[in-house]
């Protein structure tokens, strides 16, 4: 079945998510933390909190994600000051 608006948005009201483009780091990390976005299931699966999709079944899975993930960044833009935590 399909992710519909009102499940992102009863996700984001459980995990008091707001709009990221104006969201502390140390805001971000706590989400992160508390697995807001990711989470290791029982049989040790790194999965997509909202739709459960496994994203990764092992360390080189996830080496490979981590990867994509870093060549995202070299893209994305640089965060401003006030909204900084370093």
């Amino acid at each position: 079945m399909p992710i519909t608006r009102e499940d992102i948005q009863a996700h984001y009201d459980y995990h008091n998510i707001t709009q990221l483009d104006d969201l502390h780091t140390t805001d971000y990390r706590e989400l992160v933390s508390g697995h807001s976005f990711f989470f290791q299931d029982t049989g040790g699966n790194l999965r997509h909190t909202l739709s459960e999709e496994i994203l990764a079944t092992n360390k080189e899975q996830l080496d490979v994600l981590i990867e994509q993930l870093q060549a995202f960044r070299k893209i994305m833009n640089d965060v401003p000051e006030w909204l900084s935590d370093k």
